[in-house]
């Protein structure tokens, strides 16, 4: 070794341990905790295996699989394990329509009639409505949830479960019988009915029908697309679709826990057929935090796949994702399998939890992770009081006030002579309040631009900017 090369080594041995504590901030009794309460959901909720990845930003910054894929032959779970994803699929269309609305080939309130003649679309109670592809995004178009050419469908998952009848795989209806079914369709309630979100009118069929239209706008199969214009640009390269035969025998088994027995049943192989838009994908843990990383992503190259703004608008308008406040997620689930992508779009935190069990509660495993993994996260933004401190006007100059730091905190001119010498006290992320008389106070929440500048103060209902 060379004398240039012996310094460079010594340099990197100095120097590599910072990036990845700098990268990876979880304590080693967090990740303790974390990998404990891997194992204890998998045995709680009996899944013959588990992988869990978490990540901040777009780092990976932790990481755990236990058990097995196939229990027959113990393979075990990896966290490049392939995974029915089934109705995660949804979002990944949901993307797609984003993607073909940004570069004008649809729009939002298009008929679906316009790419699907085969869909006649008998409305509920008015004739004179439409069904559009926004409609279908966001299941709100009064649709039914399934097409009737699936009753062979529903009725191998009902004759498995309750009738022990074997099946070596279960299908919903091939693509040209549900084509064929769609002059039958008509909305079951009335469109943009409001309801809880739990209560939605979720609709497989409306996603289907939105992929055929999707794909027939972008003049491409739906799955040539999607690798071609989200998981290619996210290097997610082992992600794909069941249509690819040579695949079905890699992917995680699936099983049902009889509780009675105490045993494991390994359930039918799910091929989507018609489906496969709304729930046709495999992928990995290590894939699917890719995409997660991609909702918190800026940069010029994560805006030529989506603009931010308009990750924000899915999030926001409930486009292939479900609020749960203040994460976002979306689950999937088919016997034998479940799965969740969940995200905090403030935190830049999230994870991916793939099972292969029927029945797993994810809700109980998301406040666990949460409990653990956000305080890490939700204190770094004050550590800088510096950032807030300065003058704030309003438009038109009707007034102004200023952030002042004394010692270690902050002060403001607000109200001066009421409030005179009340430091303001830290509320949560960016947010503070000047405590008055009583259980009155009054908040200050700054905005930060993308760059993490203060620029916009939100307070006394009003807005007030930096100057």
């Amino acid at each position: 070794m060379s004398k240039k090369q012996l310094i460079l080594a010594v340099i990197l041995s100095v120097m590599l341990p910072v990036v990845c504590r700098a990268q990876n901030l979880l304590s080693d009794s967090i990740t303790n905790e974390l990998r404990k309460g891997v194992v204890g959901f998998k045995d709680r909720y009996h899944s013959p295996g588990i992988v869990v990845v978490i990540v901040h930003d777009q780092n990976i910054i932790f990481s755990e699989a236990q058990g097995y894929i196939d229990l027959e032959s113990k393979t075990p779970a990896t966290v490049d394990s392939k995974y029915p994803v089934l109705s995660v699929t949804k979002t990944f269309t949901a993307t797609m329509f984003m993607q073909l609305a940004e570069r004008n080939l649809i729009s939002f309130d298009d008929d679906v009639k316009k790419y699907v003649p085969e869909y006649e679309g008998k409305p509920y109670l008015d004739e004179k409505k439409r069904t559009t592809l926004f409609q279908l995004a966001t299941h709100t178009s009064g649709l039914p949830r399934n097409s009737p050419a699936d009753i062979n469908f529903t009725k191998q998952v009902d004759k498995w479960l309750l009738g022990g009848i074997n099946y070596a795989t279960i299908e919903p209806a091939p693509k040209k019988e549900f084509l064929q079914s769609l002059k039958f369709i008509q909305r079951e309630y009335p469109e943009y009915e409001l309801l809880s979100y739990g209560d939605r009118h979720y609709s497989n069929l409306g996603y289907s029908l939105l992929g055929i239209a999707l794909e027939r706008a972008a003049k491409t199969t739906y799955t040539e697309y999607l690798l071609n214009y989200i998981c290619k640009p996210l290097n997610m390269k082992n992600t794909g679709f069941d249509t690819e035969t040579s695949v079905r025998g890699s992917l995680a088994k699936g099983y049902y826990y009889n509780d009675s027995l105490k045993n494991f049943i390994k359930t039918p192989v799910f091929i989507s057929n018609s489906a496969l838009y709304a729930g046709g994908m495999y992928s990995t843990a290590t894939d699917l935090a890719k995409f997660i990383s991609f909702q918190f992503d800026n940069s010029a190259e994560a805006n030529k796949i989506l603009l931010k703004e308009n990750r924000t608008m899915m999030q926001a308008l409930k486009i292939g994702w479900k609020p749960s406040y203040p994460f976002v997620l979306h689950e999937g689930a088919m016997l034998g399998y479940r799965c969740q992508l969940i995200f905090n779009p403030e935190l830049k935190i999230g994870w991916v939890i793939l099972t292969n069990t029927t029945d797993f509660e994810f809700s109980r495993m998301n406040e666990y992770i949460s409990r653990l993994v956000s305080p890490v996260y939700s204190k770094k933004s004050i550590t800088d009081l510096n950032k807030y401190t300065g003058t704030y006007r309003l438009a038109g100059g009707y007034d102004s006030l200023r952030i002042e730091k004394r010692g270690d905190s902050l002060y403001s001119t607000y109200l001066g002579d009421v409030l005179r010498g009340v430091a303001l006290i830290p509320s949560g992320n960016n947010r503070f309040k000047g405590q008055g008389k009583g259980n009155y106070s009054i908040g200050y929440e700054f905005i930060p631009n993308d760059e993490g500048e203060i620029k916009i103060l939100n307070m006394g209902q009003l807005m007030w900017v930096k100057h």
